[in-house]
């Protein structure tokens, strides 16, 4: 392997490192053709996008200033590639190894100009969403592609689209649920339950043969399998925007159902969720908890993500070598 280098990018979509650029971090999401896609979207979206931030942009930046201003997802993606890195290079591989982000800094295109400079042969994508979705993996390939024809003509590309089976994520889910589940001392079990949230997406992509929601039901019932029997679990789908039909159910009406059988006791896995953002940070961990002590839940526990767990990221980096030697995922 001494011919050649790896160039390794880790796709999420990144977040404002102040409440100052939430309203340019937003207009990049929705000016983006996969998430806003309507008809004559390339003559209507833009000034689409624009009254969508208007009327967002003071909402979500104070959502970010209850979370500390900024999203740490962006600091966290640093970590994890550090993480990868060094695995890349204990098993002999010249790599670099860098955070590629759809809609704010460091861009998918500042990492490929990034392996331009480092003179990369080849690249490998690594998807930070556990479960596929047009909307995410495949709206972060298309600008990768479109970057690596740009900076790095004819250099070859292969992607790790997702792991939603991955033996140590699903692990990492299932011990730091027990641990709070194990938190909740002298909880009876009918009184106790837990919640996988995953965000949900517009039921239309999943019609037209998307397959994240089989991808995150997979994830689901491989933890579930490692949860006591007697424990009631569900998965809900939180974080719906807009007029468009979204998975259901949401993660608010499982709760007000589980609340209305007696449950007081709830413990919250983020689902597909390799990072804290904003949407495990406010959408969870603030408005979710809110929504449940008002239905009567007295201990809301929410489990970290995975962020840069060194087994979590180790398995990561050994779905890169996989792709890199041709095997099968």
């Amino acid at each position: 392997m001494a011919d050649w280098k790896l160039g390794v990018v880790l796709l999420n979509m990144g977040g404002p490192d102040s409440t100052a650029e939430v309203p340019a971090y937003l207009l990049n999401i929705f000016r983006d053709p996969d998430i806003i896609d309507v008809p004559l979207g390339f003559l209507v979206r833009p000034w689409l996008s624009k009254l969508i931030v208007k009327r967002r942009a003071a909402e979500s930046a104070a959502r970010y200033e209850r979370i500390g201003g900024r999203t740490p997802l962006n600091a966290i993606a640093q970590q994890q590639a550090r993480v990868v890195q060094e695995a890349l290079e204990a098993q002999g591989v010249a790599a670099v190894v860098l955070p590629g982000m759809r809609y704010w800094h460091p861009f998918i295109e500042e990492a490929v100009q990034r392996f331009k400079a480092e003179r990369a042969t080849r690249v490998v994508a690594l998807s930070m969403y556990p479960h596929y979705c047009r909307a995410t993996t495949g709206s972060c390939m298309r600008e990768l592609r479109r970057a690596m024809k740009k900076h790095l003509p004819g250099v070859p590309l292969a992607s790790v689209d997702s792991w939603p089976e991955l033996r140590q994520y699903a692990g990492f889910l299932a011990r730091e649920t027990l641990n709070a589940l194990h938190s909740l001392s002298g909880a009876a079990p009918d009184s106790t339950a837990v919640l996988f949230s995953a965000h949900g997406v517009p039921v239309k992509l999943i019609r037209a043969g998307d397959p994240y929601r089989n991808q995150v039901q997979e994830t689901f019932r491989f933890v579930c399998a490692a949860l006591p029997p007697d424990i009631r679990a569900a998965l809900g789908w939180q974080s719906a925007f807009g007029p468009a039909q979204w998975l259901e159910p949401n993660s608010k009406e499982v709760i007000a159902g589980m609340a209305g059988d007696g449950v007081k006791n709830l413990v919250v896995v983020p689902l597909g969720f390799a990072a804290e953002n904003i949407e495990t940070l406010w959408d969870i961990e603030i408005d979710l908890k809110s929504f449940a002590e008002e239905q009567g839940i007295r201990r809301f526990q929410r489990i970290p993500c995975p962020n840069a767990d060194e087994g979590v990221m180790r398995a990561l980096a050994g779905l890169v070598m996989n792709v890199v030697e041709g095997k099968e995922q």
